[in-house]
């Protein structure tokens, strides 16, 4: 099943919030954007750069449950060389994926002004067809390569820190790590090579700000 990204096109940016952190008692409901950057080794990426939005919604003490809507662009790097093809040039692709994602939320909350939390989940992403890698091969001829990607599988599990701020914003930065399951299919259409590029393995960080709605009647 395949995610239509017209159905959340629009884009979401970090939005810097300055303030001083208050005592109050901690939201049912939060919803925020957050900035997302995940390294690799190389195939297909080896860095990935987009934004998201978040919802966490407060199950009982300090477990939650979440949700978010990603979209990430990279470089598709050097597809050629999985086809054993050598090129007189460097030449990358650019795709991106969009991913829908479920997660759970454990915040431990401290008498100091950041609180640490880790969470993990599983999201599923969709990619579209890269069509726009073509090149000379070394010694002369062109290449042409095609790629057809399945949806993927995204697993996910990390940590970091969380601040409260004025009002009812709260900051929240994180390292996370991932594995994807992916299926690259490539085709070189003019001489007919096929190869395939398989899972990866990311880390990185996610950078966010959150507005609570809905405020517990238990206090911190």
């Amino acid at each position: 099943m395949r995610f239509h990204r017209s159905i959340a096109a629009a884009t979401f940016s970090l939005v810097p919030v300055l303030a001083v952190a208050q005592d109050e008692p901690p939201s049912r409901f939060d919803v925020g954007v957050r900035g997302v950057v995940l390294l690799s080794k190389g195939q297909p990426a080896n860095d990935m750069v987009g934004k998201g939005l978040v919802a966490r919604w407060r199950l009982r003490d300090q477990w939650h449950l979440g949700a978010s809507y990603d979209t990430v662009t990279f470089d598709y790097e050097t597809p050629n060389r999985e086809l054993g093809i050598a090129s007189a040039s460097v030449v990358d692709g650019l795709n991106e994926w969009s991913r829908t994602s479920i997660f759970v939320e454990r915040r431990h909350e401290t008498p100091r002004t950041w609180d640490w939390f880790w969470r993990a989940g599983v999201g599923f992403a969709s990619l579209d067809r890269i069509d726009n890698v073509t090149g000379t091969r070394v010694g002369g001829g062109t290449f042409e390569i095609v790629t057809v990607a399945d949806d993927e599988v995204h697993v996910f599990a990390g940590g970091g820190l969380r601040r409260r701020l004025g009002g009812n914003w709260a900051f929240d930065a994180a390292l996370t790590f991932e594995h994807h399951s992916t299926d690259y299919r490539l085709t070189d259409v003019v001489s007919g090579t096929r190869g395939t590029i398989g899972t990866q393995t990311p880390y990185g960080l996610t950078l966010g700000v959150s507005y609570g709605f809905g405020r517990d009647s238990r206090s911190r």
